[in-house]
C-alpha cells in the first residue's frame, strides 16, 4: 500500500522518466503546489501513454468498468459515426484503461476514499480532488481527449483543431490553474487559450510524428486552400515548398492570436505560482519561433527550444530556488 508521500514521490519519479523539459519548472513551486502539478502532470502522461499503446499498465477492470466501457464505446461510435482505429481487441484494452482511472476519478469526487491496494498516482490523484477545487469536468475532459485518439484522427477544420486541443491542453490548464490560484474568474478564459496555443505548436512540431501513428491534427481544409493535400504530408520534400511556408505562416499568425490572450493569464495567477507557467509559455514561445523563422522546417529536424532560451528559462529556476532557500532558512 503507498502512503500520500510514498505516491508523490512515485508521481514525481514518473514526471523526470518522462524527460519532459519542464519538470524542472515545478521546483519554482511552493512545496505542496509542485507536488499537486506532479501528480496531474503524472497521471496525464499516463493516460497519453494509455493511448498511444505505449503503457500496458491498468488499473482493475472489472464488470463494472468493462459493462461502462462497452456502453460509453458504443456511444461514442453512434455519435462520432466511425469505428476506433486499430485492432478492436487492442482498443477496446485501451479503452477500458482510461475509463477505469475516469470512474476511480468520479469515486474519489463523489467522496470516497482510497483502497488498501490503491494505485500511486490515484493516491496522489485523490489527495489533489481533496485539496484542491479542482473540477471533475476538466479531469474527464482531458480522458475525453484521450479516447479521441482511439479513433482515426483528421481534422478538417479550425474548430475541430480548437476543440481538441481544449481536451488535451486546455483542461489540463483549468486543473492547474485551481493549484496554482487565482481571484479573477477571467483566469479560466485566458487559460483556455494557454492550452490552444501550447497544443497548436506542439501539433506544428509533432506532425511527422503524428502522420506515423495516422493522426492528422492539422486542419485539412486550410492545408487544401494552401494548395497541400493529404498525401503531400507525407512528402519530405514539402517543407522547401512555397506552399508549406504559406500555410506555416497562416497557422503561426492563427496561434499569436491565442498567445495574445494566453499572455493575460499570468498576471491573475497568485504570485508564488506565475512562474512556472511563464517558464512554459516563454519555452513555447521560443519554439514556435524557431519554426517561423526556418519556415516550417518540421519533417527533416524536430524543432527544439533554442539554447539561449534555455539558459535564461534554466537561470529563472535556479534563480527563484534559491529565493525559496532564502525565505525557508
Amino acid at each position: 500500500m503507498f502512503n500520500l508521500k510514498s505516491a508523490i514521490k512515485e508521481c514525481e519519479k514518473r514526471c523526470i522518466d518522462a524527460s519532459s523539459s519542464f519538470v524542472a519548472s515545478f521546483s519554482t513551486l511552493p512545496t505542496e503546489k509542485k507536488n499537486a502539478v506532479s501528480v496531474v502532470y503524472a497521471m496525464c502522461r499516463w493516460i497519453d501513454d494509455i493511448a498511444d499503446g505505449d503503457s500496458l499498465e491498468s488499473l482493475n477492470v472489472d464488470d463494472y468498468v468493462e459493462t461502462f466501457s462497452r456502453n460509453r464505446l458504443a456511444k461514442l461510435i453512434e455519435i462520432k459515426e466511425i469505428k476506433p482505429s486499430g485492432e478492436i481487441k487492442s482498443t477496446f484494452r485501451k479503452f477500458t484503461a482510461l475509463n477505469a482511472i475516469r470512474l476511480r476519478i468520479r469515486a474519489f469526487s463523489d467522496g470516497e476514499e482510497t483502497a488498501s491496494n490503491e494505485h500511486p498516482v490515484m493516491v496522489a490523484m485523490h489527495w489533489v480532488i481533496n485539496n484542491f477545487s479542482v473540477r471533475l469536468i476538466d479531469l474527464e475532459t482531458i480522458i475525453d481527449g484521450m479516447e479521441d485518439d482511439l479513433f482515426p484522427t483528421k481534422m478538417q477544420t479550425w474548430d475541430e483543431v480548437r476543440g481538441y486541443c481544449y481536451k488535451v491542453a486546455s483542461a489540463v490548464g483549468l486543473v492547474l490553474i485551481e493549484i496554482y490560484g487565482y481571484n479573477d474568474s477571467k483566469a479560466r478564459y485566458h487559460a483556455i487559450d494557454m492550452g490552444i496555443q501550447m497544443q497548436l505548436i506542439n501539433i506544428l512540431r509533432d506532425v511527422k510524428e503524428d502522420l506515423e501513428r495516422g493522426r492528422i491534427y492539422l486542419p485539412i481544409s486550410v492545408l487544401k486552400e494552401h494548395g497541400i493535400n493529404e498525401d503531400a504530408l507525407s512528402d519530405p520534400n514539402l517543407e522547401s515548398e512555397y506552399a508549406w511556408s504559406s500555410f506555416t505562416q497562416h497557422y503561426v499568425n492563427v496561434v499569436h492570436e491565442h498567445q495574445t490572450s494566453a499572455k493575460e493569464l499570468l498576471p491573475l495567477l497568485h504570485p508564488n505560482s506565475r512562474m512556472q507557467p511563464e517558464i512554459m509559455f516563454r519555452a513555447y514561445e521560443s519554439l514556435l519561433s524557431h519554426i517561423n523563422k526556418t519556415r516550417g522546417a518540421v519533417f527533416s529536424k524536430r524543432p527544439k527550444v533554442r539554447i539561449g532560451t534555455k539558459v535564461t528559462l534554466a537561470w529563472k529556476i535556479i534563480s527563484k530556488r534559491a529565493l525559496n532557500l532564502l525565505m525557508l532558512n
